[in-house]
């Protein structure tokens, strides 16, 4: 069994990304963020109030409100009717709902930033959504349930005309989402403060910092000798000659650079290359010894 091939054979494994010290925080705060929009938007088409006008026993007007619209459970008289279709009631919902939708466009970031790839634009545009969009559904519901305790100051239970003012489960639905809003609120922040604390800390002890390399560096690439010789030899090595040579050419041996000198040389082979000293053969002397007796006379 082989063993499989490093796969950075260039140097060391780039470094992993750290991680995400708030991502706790920040999931946290997406999924409450991700309730909070749905309380908020169902609750803003229930019932939030509805008002019951009694006199002398006999019920005269029944009307329910939401944060959209006003609805009549007994229709009320021509000129009741002329009034209210003159008039309309707070719309709260247009706020609880734009809350919501950036609500769930944080959500959705943190969702995204939860990966370790994620850039810190993504997890720093999570956090601010989650923080613009649970403000803006906790100040609406806040200032609906003030709307609500006025309304039902209304309340009169004496003589002949009663006024009966009553909360419905919208109103308790969109106070529900208002404080898993507030929730949300409180997760991003400390997910943005744990970010912060993290980054001025500076990297973990002991964490590798890969060096900043434009290219990877091939291997050294040696020197090859030429194909079929030794690196020694430069030139292919001559074959042994056999059988009669050719007689040398005049004016010195074969193996000089330049062409021979001919006979009629005016300088009488000065300029001839001569051979190496250590390539000439050795010559016996040309000087004879005398005899050892002489000769008789």
């Amino acid at each position: 069994m082989t063993a499989a091939p490093y796969p950075y054979p260039y140097g060391p494994p780039p470094a992993q990304p750290p991680a995400d010290p708030g991502a706790v925080f920040r999931l946290f705060a997406g999924i409450l963020g991700v309730l909070a929009a749905a309380l908020v938007i169902a609750g803003s088409f229930l019932p939030q109030t509805t008002f019951e006008q009694v006199v002398n026993g006999k019920t005269e007007s029944s009307q329910t409100i939401s944060a959209w619209s006003r609805s009549f459970a007994v229709e009320p008289s021509e000129e009741a009717k002329k009034f209210y279709a003159e008039t309309h009631v707070a719309r709260y919902g247009i706020p609880l709902t734009a809350g919501a939708v950036v609500l769930l466009a944080g959500a959705g970031l943190a969702f995204a930033g939860a990966r370790r790839s994620a850039g810190p634009g993504v997890r720093a545009g999570a956090r601010t959504a989650l923080v613009a969009g649970a403000a803006g559904v906790t100040a609406a519901v806040w200032m609906l349930g003030m709307d609500v305790s006025a309304t039902l100051s209304y309340e009169s239970d004496e003589g002949t005309i009663k006024s009966h003012y009553t909360t419905g489960i919208g109103f308790w639905l969109l106070v529900g989402g208002g404080i898993v809003a507030l929730m949300a609120l409180v997760s991003a922040v400390f997910a943005g403060r744990q970010a912060s604390v993290a980054t001025s800390a500076g990297p973990p002890p002991g964490s590798y910092q890969q060096q900043s390399r434009p290219y990877p560096v091939p291997p050294q690439q040696y020197a090859q000798p030429y194909g079929g010789y030794p690196a020694s030899q430069p030139f292919p090595a001559q074959a042994p000659q056999t059988g009669p040579q050719p007689p040398p050419s005049y004016g010195g041996p074969a193996s000089q650079p330049f062409p021979a000198q001919q006979p009629d040389d005016p300088y009488g082979g000065a300029t001839q290359a001569q051979p190496h000293p250590a390539q000439q053969e050795p010559t016996e002397p040309n000087y004879q010894l005398p005899p050892l007796k002489p000769p008789n006379t």
